[in-house]
C-alpha cells in the first residue's frame, strides 16, 4: 500500500471485547491475552473524512515505553469511519501482565505515517481482564469485581491528533468536559441549592434552608410565556421579602415593555391588600416613568362588586382618608385646613370634564352652617384673596389686573344673571376709585372702540355708528319710554345754531337729518335792538327754513336762533 504524509486526526472509540483464553491467577498479579475492538474516524487536518477506501493501520499497545504489542490491519473507510479487531490476526491476541495500577496505552499510525498523538489509554481495557479473571478466580491482586451478560464496552474516548477532546466530532452527543474541567467531577449544593441524581439527570432544586443565593446576582431571559422566578409560600410567611439597609433600593423593577410588576390576589381573607406596602422613612412608593404613552401608576380591580376600590388609604387611626371607588368616583376626607391642595408648574392644576348635561362639571359644597363659609377662595401670588365664593353663593372677585372679570363665549350669553328677589339688583357694579376717568361699564364693539360707557359716577355716553344709537320702548300704556330728570342736552348734528342777517327775511338751514315730518325747536338769541318773531317750515330734502316775522323791509340787526331736530 502506498504512503502518505497526509496529517490525520482520529476520532476512536475502544470497545474491549477481551476473550481470555490464558488465565493464570496469580498472589497479586495475573496474566491474560484476548482482542478487542477499535472503532473510529479519520479525518484530515481540516477536519474532512479522508478518502473512502482501503487503508492500513498500525497499532502498538505500550506499557511504559515498552511496545508489548503491535498489529497492522487492514481496514476500508467509509466516511472516514472504520473497524477494526485487535489481537485477532492469529499471532495469540495481546497479552497483558494485569496488576493493580498497570498502565497500557495504544498508539495509532495510519499508511505507515507518524503514530497520531497522543496515545490512548488502555486503563479499562486492564479492568475489563480482571472481569475476566474474577470470573474464574477468587480474588487476583486485591480486585474484587464481577461480570454479567456478554462482554461489553468499558470505555469509550474521543481525541483529536492534538490529544484533546474535539466535541465537535461527536455525532453522538457525549459530554467531554464542564466549565472546562474533565475527569471525575462532583456537583455540590451549598446552602439551600440541593442536588439529586437520577440516571443520567442531575436536578438542582432550593431545599429552602439556608442562604444559597450568592449577590449581586444578573441574569437575561427570553421568555415566549411563562415566569422567570417563582416564589410560592403555602404557610403564613412572606414568600419573598426584600431588605436593603443601604442607601439603594431593596426592590428595583424596570421594563421596557408591559408591566414591570404586575400583583394579583385570589385570596378572599378580609382587609388582605394584593400588595402592602410600609415603610418607616421617607415614601413607601415612589413611582416613576420616563415614557410618555404609559401611566405612571396602572390601577384595575377587575371585581364586579359596586363596592369595588381602586384605592383606598386610611390614616393612622384606620379611618379612610382616600377613596377611590372602582366606577372612579373619588372621595376625600380630611381634617385639615385644605382638603385637598393641588399644585402645577405647567398647564392646569385641575382639569375637569363631564359629558353629561344633567350633571355640574365641578360640584362644590361647604356644609358649615357659619355665615363666612366659602365654597371657593382664590388667592393670587401674594396670598390676596381674588376670587371668593361665600356658602350662600356670594361671589368677590378683587383684582389688581386690567380686567377683573373677563368673560366670553362662542354661544349664547356670555353671562346670564338671573335675580328672584325684588329687593336685589341681578346686577351691581361698583367701581372704588376715587379717578375721574373710572368706569363702571365699558362695552367695546369688534374693533375695540367704545360704543357704550358708564362712568364712576353713572354718566353714560353711547358712541354708535347704527341708525339709532338709543332706542327706548315700553310696552306699559300711558307710561313714557324715556323719562328724564334734571333736563335734557343734546349736541352733534341733531342741534346747531343759525343767523339771518341784517336785511334779509329768512335763512335756509341744511342738515342731513330732517326730514318731512321733523319736528324742528328754534330758540331766538336776539335781534339787535328788538326781539324778533320767526317761523319754520321743514323741506323734504335735508333742510328747512327759518323766516323772520317783521316788515317787509328785513330786519334790524342780525337774528341768532338755535336749533333742535326731533324725528318722529
Amino acid at each position: 500500500m502506498k504512503k502518505t504524509n497526509t496529517l490525520f486526526y482520529l476520532t476512536a472509540a475502544l470497545f474491549f471485547l477481551f476473550a481470555a483464553t490464558n488465565v493464570n491467577a496469580q498472589s497479586g498479579n495475573a496474566t491474560a491475552s484476548g482482542q478487542f475492538s477499535v472503532q473510529g474516524m479519520l479525518t484530515t487536518n481540516s477536519g474532512t473524512p479522508i478518502a473512502d477506501g482501503q487503508h492500513s493501520i498500525t497499532a502498538k499497545v505500550y506499557s511504559g515505553a515498552q511496545v508489548v504489542f503491535t498489529q497492522t490491519e487492514n481496514i476500508t473507510t467509509l466516511n472516514g469511519m472504520f473497524s477494526a479487531m485487535i489481537g485477532a490476526n492469529g499471532n495469540g491476541g495481546a497479552t497483558l501482565d494485569v496488576k493493580p495500577g498497570a498502565d497500557y496505552q495504544l498508539g495509532i499510525s495510519v499508511d505507515g505515517g507518524a503514530e497520531l498523538a497522543p496515545k490512548i489509554s488502555l486503563a479499562s481495557a486492564v479492568s475489563s481482564l480482571t472481569s475476566e479473571l474474577a470470573a474464574n478466580a477468587d480474588s487476583v491482586g486485591g480486585f474484587a469485581v464481577s461480570t454479567s451478560g456478554d462482554a461489553k464496552a468499558n470505555t469509550v474516548l474521543v481525541l483529536d491528533g492534538s490529544g484533546k477532546i474535539n466535541s465537535s466530532l461527536l455525532s453522538g452527543g457525549v459530554v467531554s468536559s464542564i466549565n472546562g474541567t474533565s475527569g471525575a467531577i462532583n456537583i455540590q449544593g451549598g446552602g439551600n441549592l440541593g442536588v439529586t441524581t437520577s440516571g443520567n439527570t442531575v436536578n438542582l432544586s432550593f431545599t429552602g434552608n439556608g442562604g444559597g443565593l450568592n449577590l449581586p446576582f444578573s441574569q437575561t431571559l427570553n421568555l415566549a410565556s411563562g415566569t422567570g422566578l417563582s416564589i410560592t409560600n403555602s404557610l403564613a410567611g412572606s414568600a419573598a421579602t426584600f431588605a436593603n439597609t443601604g442607601v439603594g433600593s431593596a426592590l428595583n423593577a424596570s421594563s421596557t415593555t408591559g408591566s414591570a410588576i404586575s400583583a394579583s390576589s385570589t385570596g378572599s381573607l378580609t382587609g388582605a391588600a394584593t400588595v402592602d406596602v410600609q415603610n418607616t422613612g421617607g415614601a413607601a412608593i415612589n413611582a416613576v416613568a420616563n415614557t410618555s404613552g404609559n401611566a405612571v401608576l396602572t390601577l384595575k380591580n377587575l371585581s364586579s362588586n359596586a363596592s369595588a376600590q381602586l384605592l383606598s388609604a386610611a390614616n393612622a387611626a384606620g379611618t379612610i382618608v382616600l377613596d377611590v371607588a372602582a366606577n372612579g368616583q373619588t372621595t376625600i376626607n380630611s381634617s385639615v385646613a385644605n382638603a385637598l391642595n393641588v399644585s402645577s408648574s405647567a398647564g392646569a392644576a385641575i382639569n375637569a370634564t363631564s359629558n353629561i348635561s344633567s350633571d355640574a362639571v365641578l360640584k362644590l359644597q361647604n356644609q358649615s352652617a357659619s355665615a363666612t363659609a366659602n365654597l371657593v377662595t382664590g388667592l393670587n401670588s401674594t396670598g390676596g384673596t381674588v376670587l371668593s365664593v361665600a356658602g350662600n353663593g356670594q361671589t368677590t372677585i378683587n383684582s389688581s389686573a386690567a380686567d377683573a372679570l373677563n368673560v366670553a363665549s362662542s354661544a349664547g350669553a356670555a353671562i346670564n344673571a338671573v335675580a328672584n328677589t325684588s329687593s336685589a339688583a341681578v346686577l351691581k357694579l361698583q367701581n372704588q376709585a376715587a379717578g375721574t376717568g373710572a368706569n363702571l361699564i365699558a362695552a367695546l364693539n369688534s374693533s375695540g372702540t367704545p360704543v357704550l360707557t358708564v362712568a364712576g359716577n353713572g354718566q353714560t355716553t353711547i358712541n354708535s355708528s347704527a341708525g339709532n344709537a338709543l332706542s327706548v320702548t315700553t310696552s306699559a300704556a300711558g307710561e313714557a319710554a324715556l323719562a328724564i330728570n334734571g333736563g335734557l342736552k343734546i349736541t352733534g348734528g341733531a342741534a346747531g345754531t343759525g343767523a339771518i342777517t341784517t336785511g334779509q327775511l329768512q335763512t335756509t338751514i341744511s342738515n342731513t337729518l330732517v326730514k318731512a315730518n321733523s319736528i324742528i325747536l328754534v330758540t331766538v338769541n336776539g335781534a339787535g335792538s328788538a326781539a324778533v318773531p320767526v317761523q319754520v317750515a321743514s323741506q323734504a330734502n335735508g333742510s328747512f327754513v327759518v323766516s323772520a316775522i317783521t316788515s317787509l323791509t328785513g330786519v334790524v340787526g342780525t337774528v341768532n336762533f338755535s336749533y333742535l331736530i326731533i324725528n318722529q
